[in-house]
């Protein structure tokens, strides 16, 4: 398969690298330091996946043509500046846009761009940073990108991207209800990030010490979640709680390391769309409040 990857960060530079160390044709799309890298070292991952790759990039997607999937792997408050720099260039009849980011907005801004058809929402499950540009360090833990259409229809091209997936060792599932899959994940990540950008700490100690605000703030997203149409399980938050506990405890979250270095960052895509999400549906989320509002008042001082 053809496939263009926007952005080679700690997301895109993983899932690509593995795609083309397996054979299929990939592209990256870069600019800056991050594109001369690229082009004069190639992809480096250490930690629990160690692999050093050429690769090819470039920053003109005229010069790369129309390709089979697009993996969209920017921020998300980057997604519609990249959608109008790249994807022109880049769709063909059945091309495939694949968002990769946490929240629930990058797929709708990237239907105003393409079209509902076009867009494929994914899920992505992995413990990955960008160390420095093309380097990034993979922990241990789930190595998954799941991916459906908007209606969950059937797609060749989706079929074949899967596979291609599998076949780079990458783990997915047939998945015919994407949103229940993106409010599964937002269910674990947001909160995650949240409280852990709140009290400025790693997971372990979160679970350890500060499990009961972590279900608090899973167990009012979930019920937004389901009032927004999502089949989610009612021991969703006990699910969460569990996996959690298996992964590092040392990890934390781009948004949360973000916020403490004051970046730029997923605010308004993730804690602080909670609160919007809950008024459509008549759903309260008093400690969710709460977070958005403190976080944006921290991210304020620390620009």
């Amino acid at each position: 398969m053809r496939i263009a990857v926007i952005g080679a960060g700690a997301i895109g530079g993983f899932f690509g690298a593995r795609l083309a160390a397996a054979g299929q044709d990939v592209v990256f799309l870069a600019r800056g330091a991050t594109l001369s890298t690229l082009r004069s070292r190639g992809l480096v991952l250490s930690g629990a996946h160690e692999l050093t790759l050429p690769v090819t990039a470039g920053d003109d997607p005229a010069e790369i043509g129309p390709v089979d999937v697009v993996l969209v792997c920017t921020k998300t408050f980057q997604v519609a500046d990249a959608a109008t720099a790249y994807l022109p260039g880049l769709m063909g009849p059945q091309t495939l846009v694949v968002s990769t980011q946490n929240g629930l907005q990058a797929p709708y801004v990237l239907a105003d761009a393409v079209g509902r058809d076009h867009v494929a929402p994914g899920i992505c499950r992995i413990w990955s940073q960008l160390l420095s540009p093309g380097v990034i360090h993979v922990s241990e833990g789930p190595q998954s990108l799941v991916v459906g259409t908007w209606e969950g229809n059937a797609s060749p091209v989706l079929s074949a991207f899967r596979q291609a997936l599998r076949d780079a060792g990458v783990h997915t599932v047939d998945c015919h209800n994407i949103w229940t899959e993106l409010w599964t994940k937002v269910v674990h990540v947001v909160p995650q990030g949240a409280v852990g950008a709140l009290l400025d700490l790693p997971l372990g100690q979160l679970l350890d010490h500060h499990r009961s605000l972590l279900g608090r703030c899973m167990t009012e997203i979930a019920t937004v979640g389901r009032a927004q149409g999502a089949e989610l399980p009612e021991d969703i938050v006990e699910q969460t709680l569990t996996f959690l506990a298996d992964q590092d405890p040392t990890s934390t979250t781009s948004f949360q390391r973000d916020i403490t270095a004051g970046r730029p960052s997923e605010l308004d895509a993730q804690i602080g769309a909670i609160p919007g999400l809950g008024d459509e549906v008549g759903v309260d989320t008093p400690v969710c409040d709460v977070i958005a509002e403190t976080l944006g008042v921290h991210a304020a001082r620390r620009r």
